[in-house]
């Protein structure tokens, strides 16, 4: 029978693509997970360091080029790196930045040549840029 063998090829054919659309979607599935924690990485950081007696504020992150500005307000930040930048900044100073909801800064990456900027939010450690209540007395007791 000729139209049995045409009815086996089709669903040969058929199973054949299916069978490669599926390993498409798991090519592009694997090479989206690869791709996500790299990404991840590449986002503006905030810690708290050590620097000498006080306790700075030190950015970090990556920027598409070295020429561009990164900016916290109308602050010029002085970067240390290239594309792989990072910053440290007295926290007394930084204690004076615009500070976002959700104890977040707006970090702003500026191509001064192509007039564009990007902005990033960053969050803080937890009580870094909070201000300092000074208690005189405190009283506990129990109900």
């Amino acid at each position: 029978m000729p139209g049995g063998d045409a009815a086996r090829y089709l669903v040969a054919m058929v199973r054949h693509a299916t069978s490669r659309a599926i390993r498409m979607a798991l090519s592009l599935v694997c090479a989206l997970t690869m791709i996500a924690p790299a990404h991840a990485e590449r986002q503006t950081r905030a810690r708290l360091v050590s620097c000498g007696e006080n306790s700075c504020l030190r950015l970090s992150g990556y920027r598409a080029l070295a020429t561009m500005v990164v900016r916290v307000g109308e602050h010029d930040l002085s970067v240390e790196g290239d594309r792989a930048w990072q910053a440290t900044v007295p926290l007394d100073i930084a204690r004076a930045w615009p500070i976002a909801r959700n104890y977040a800064l707006r970090v702003a990456f500026v191509d001064p040549d192509a007039g564009t900027k990007r902005v990033e939010t960053v969050m803080l450690p937890p009580g870094s840029l909070g201000a300092r209540t000074q208690i005189a007395s405190l009283i506990v007791s129990a109900r």
